[in-house]
């Protein structure tokens, strides 16, 4: 019941958001984020904790304004998801970046991985399924009403949604025998290896790297920019040639600090961008204390 509940009242916002003008929906999405910001303390205390660590040399007050401008992009690039068969392919709303990186590596035939990361409009990479078949891990909804209608919206799309399962592994190595394109999330904290991440040690995914090294698929390093005029960026920045000593487990803990090294790089450039409030050095663990 409450699922359905939860779902219902879903809809019903869905329906009266589409209602206004997308330059109104973007401007609404930005009061809810300023009222997430203020109203989910743990996420905003995490949010600017990990801002002090990434940005010791800025004052209290720079790091706030810059967690709430974050909380306003990712506010609306969540909601834009809602409307995403309006601008996906829409060469004005969604520009790529360097597409031939990716069309050559594609051209080789061995497939491709490209590491990404939680960066403005997520679903911006999407563009790329009006060319190519894109496989994702997905994480499903806790509301199964709620995770259909998502399941169902993206069927629209060249994309294979790979719910995370046991099956994950199996379905994964498919995608790669069949030497389509793979995108995987190389920046949260997940098992996988040490890392030093903004000057402190932490874990980082495995996966990209891993699966580029065992199986020689071409890896890329792309992510998305939300434009200041809610139009979006995909950058595919460039192909990552790995070092391969012929160790893996060695090859895979280098290969994995270089990448996290870029990925920060990003993070410097476009800070407003990145997903602060994921607790990503355990500090909520700290300020509990």
């Amino acid at each position: 019941m409450k699922h359905k509940l939860e779902y219902y009242l879903m809809i019903s916002f869905v329906k009266l958001l589409m209602m206004f003008s997308e330059k109104t929906r973007y401007k609404i999405a930005e009061k809810i984020g300023i009222i997430g910001y203020h109203l989910i303390k743990k996420r905003r205390m995490i949010a600017l904790a990990n801002l002090k660590l990434a940005f010791p040399e800025k004052t209290e007050a720079e790091r706030i304004e810059l967690a709430k401008k974050n909380y306003k992009v990712l506010t609306k690039a969540y909601l834009s998801s809602l409307w995403i068969m309006d601008f996906i392919f829409d060469e004005t709303k969604v520009n790529v970046e360097n597409y031939p990186i990716l069309d050559e590596a594609v051209a080789e035939n061995k497939g491709l991985i490209i590491a990404s990361m939680h960066m403005g409009n997520l679903e911006a990479s999407l563009k790329i399924t009006e060319k190519y078949r894109l496989s994702d891990v997905v994480k499903a909804q806790r509301n199964p009403y709620i995770d259909e209608y998502i399941t169902k919206n993206r069927s629209q799309l060249n994309f294979n949604m790979i719910k995370k399962s046991k099956s994950t592994p199996r379905e994964l190595l498919k995608v790669i025998k069949n030497k389509e394109i793979l995108a995987l999330f190389s920046d949260h904290r997940d098992k996988g290896t040490t890392v030093n991440f903004f000057g402190r040690d932490t874990i980082a995914p495995t996966g990209a790297i891993h699966f580029a090294l065992k199986f020689k698929v071409p890896l890329v390093f792309g992510y998305s920019i939300l434009n200041e005029d809610n139009t979006n960026t995909v950058k595919i920045v460039k192909r990552i040639e790995l070092i391969e000593t012929g160790d893996l487990k060695k090859d895979v803990k280098v290969n994995t600090q270089n990448l996290i090294h870029l990925i920060e790089e990003a993070i410097k450039e476009h800070p407003e961008q990145w997903m602060w409030f994921h607790d990503r050095w355990r500090l909520s663990k700290e300020f509990k204390k």
